[in-house]
Formats: C-alpha cells, structure tokens, sequence
C-alpha cells in the first residue's frame, strides 16, 4: 500500500473544489488504495474550512505529522509556491522521497504542474512514468567563531536547496568577505554580501543578481556577488565537489541564510559550504521541460518582435 503525505502553507490552501479533485485523482492512481497523511496545520485548515473532506481524509489520529514524515513514504505532495517546494526540503531530508509539486502559489517555477493540470497528469501510472531530477543540496558546516563562542552550527537543519547567503546587518553598511576555494584564496567581496548558490537556485536569488543559469541537472554550485561595491567582480561557476569557506572580515558581524532559514551572527567567524552527501528528488511529468520553464515562467528569451 503506497504512503502519499501531503505538505502546504495552511494560508494558502487551494479552494476545496481543486483540493477534492487532486485527492480523487491520487486516489484513483494506484492498483490498491493509498493511504493520505497530512501536515498538522494543512489538517487544521481543512477541519476549518472543508470539514466535509476533512471527515472522509482525516477519520484516524495517525493521518497527520508535523515535522517528521510517516515511516516509508513513497511521494510527497507539495501543494504551494517555489517557497513552498523549498521547505519541503526540511522534511524529506536524506530520504530520498520524492516530491511532487503541484502550484498554488504565484510563479510556481520549481513545481511539476499548476492545479489545472491535475486531471491532465496525474493518470493511473503517472508515478512510474514521471521524470525523477535529482537536485543538488548544500551543505553549510564548519563554522570557526574564533574563541568568542563554541564551534557549534547555529543551525539545526544545515542545508539549502537553493542557496547559501551571506549579507550585511542592520549595523553594517556593507560587508567585507574573503571566500577560499579548497583551500586557495579566490577573492574578496565588498558590498551586501555573497550567495553560494545550487543549479536550482540559479534561477532564483543568484539570477537577480547577475548570475547565470545552470540547468538542474549540473553538478556545480555558483558565487555570485551582492550589490558589489567593484564593478570588476563577476558571478563564477564551480565544480559540485570543491569546498567554499566565506570568512567575514571587521568583526561586526553578519547574516547568513539557508533558504529562508536566517541567523544574525556577531565578531568575525568563518564557515564551509559544500555539496551535501544526499540529493533532493523532484518528479516531473515528461513533457515537462526545463528550457520550455525558464521560457513560460521567467520569459526568458522573450522578444515582442517575433510573435
């Protein structure tokens, strides 16, 4: 019997009319039924607001979890946004459980479909014939504080999907930054800070910037200057296995940012950041394709001229 779970922003939950067909359509997938289990707060909202469904979906205590997934389970479903997709990250982890996106949100870039296309996709055997992308993650490890407190990460959940970010607080204007690459000076950075971005998130934060696009598939992270104060410093592509250290310079401190996971850090400290020694797992219906995305989604290539 296949284990679905399903995880959503509770404020952004899909109108019950889609939520219903998108639960029919995985229902009706299998050879055997399936068993649904939903986050906490996704399972809040529907008491709330469909408690029709929520009297068929959630009849048994053992249907929700909170911040682990249910033993064994083999898909799950990421109803939202990009933001959305990437904290799914946080609960899938080094399990290797695929996620399936399925847009709520706005953009909705990373996601496999939008909510019209439930019907359209998710056939009897989509499982098996959908695109598995494994996804590069990084890993931030090693901090040094330079005996003004324990070498200890401050965060509990080390990794990113998209990028690691290194800026400037409140007390600093900008930011002085030396980044080593396995060892060997690179090069330092002055102004709001530094991303160290996956392929994934190449087409987030780190393009806004300047930095270029690396498909999904490529086995390389990226470093791309915030708001550089010298016009002579470029973004630079790396190969997935070297090792980046960022060491601040001036002793006040700054943010560094997994995602959206944030902590403010004060004195001179340094930290690593490397590939991780797992992969996230997206599925993706086959006609799903990552040049037709960045042309439909970020309008890349676009040119009113030729219609």
């Amino acid at each position: 019997m296949k284990k679905i779970a399903f995880y959503g922003k509770a404020a952004k939950l899909v109108q019950l009319s889609m939520f219903e067909e998108l639960l029919s359509a995985l229902g009706e997938t299998w050879p055997e039924p399936a068993r649904f289990f939903f986050a906490h707060d996704l399972a809040e909202r529907m008491r709330m607001e469909f408690p029709s469904l929520a009297a068929r979906y959630l009849d048994e205590p053992d249907k929700l979890y909170t911040d682990e997934l249910p033993e064994n389970t083999d898909l799950l479903v990421c109803l939202g946004g990009d933001g959305t997709m990437l904290d799914t990250l946080h609960l899938v982890k080094d399990t290797n459980v695929p996620v399936l996106g399925i847009n709520f949100g706005r953009l909705g870039f990373l996601n496999a479909l939008n909510a019209d296309g439930i019907k359209t996709y998710l056939k009897p055997g989509f499982f098996d014939h959908f695109r598995r992308e494994n996804r590069l993650v990084l890993e931030a490890c090693e901090f040094d504080f330079y005996g003004e407190q324990e070498n200890e990460n401050p965060f509990a959940f080390p990794y990113a999907l998209n990028e690691v970010t290194v800026y400037k607080n409140d007390v600093s204007p900008l930011v002085l930054l030396d980044v080593f690459v396995d060892g060997s000076f690179m090069n330092t950075y002055y102004g709001d800070g530094v991303l160290i971005s996956s392929p994934t998130g190449s087409t987030a934060y780190s393009l806004s910037c300047g930095g270029p696009i690396l498909i999904p598939s490529a086995d390389n992270m990226l470093v791309t200057p915030i708001a550089s104060h010298t016009l002579t410093v470029r973004p630079l592509v790396l190969e997935g296995y070297q090792e980046i250290m960022v060491k601040t310079r001036g002793g006040k401190g700054c943010r560094v940012m997994l995602d959206s996971t944030m902590v403010e850090i004060g004195g001179s400290f340094s930290f690593k950041i490397r590939k991780a020694g797992f992969k996230f797992v997206a599925i993706y219906p086959p006609e799903r394709n990552f040049f037709d995305a960045i042309r439909e989604k970020l309008m890349w290539g676009l040119d009113i001229r030729h219609k």
